[in-house]
């Protein structure tokens, strides 16, 4: 790079890509993190969690990028994604995960 001053936009790009790398930083510790704590159960739920017959019908918008990937697994992959949200339901209801967000739209503790 030059040792000529940025443009404001240019800063702005800048400053909105270092923001994104401290993200990207933090999300990468807490994914090995995540992946240190991981029972080998979970690796397996894609194959063996039984599709529940009772469903709701539901609209919901996901990031492009999750929903590519839950497609890109195949034939059942919206069975995976309601078994990857009811795992992590159990996960809150049991208390097994906590976080400040674990509240209802009261805002009591769930």
């Amino acid at each position: 790079m030059t040792d000529r001053k940025r443009t404001k936009s240019e800063e702005r790009s800048y400053s909105e890509l270092l923001g994104d790398l401290i993200e990207l930083e933090a999300w990468s510790r807490q994914d090995k993190l995540k992946r240190a704590t991981i029972p080998p159960e979970w690796h397996r739920i894609e194959r063996e969690v039984p599709v529940r017959p009772k469903k709701v019908p539901v609209s919901l918008q996901l990031d492009a990028d999750v929903a590519r990937w839950f497609r890109a697994l195949g034939q059942g992959h919206q069975a995976r994604m309601n078994a990857v949200l009811r795992a992590y339901m159990l996960a809150v209801v049991s208390r097994e995960i906590e976080s400040a967000r674990d509240l209802d739209w009261k805002g009591d503790p769930i």
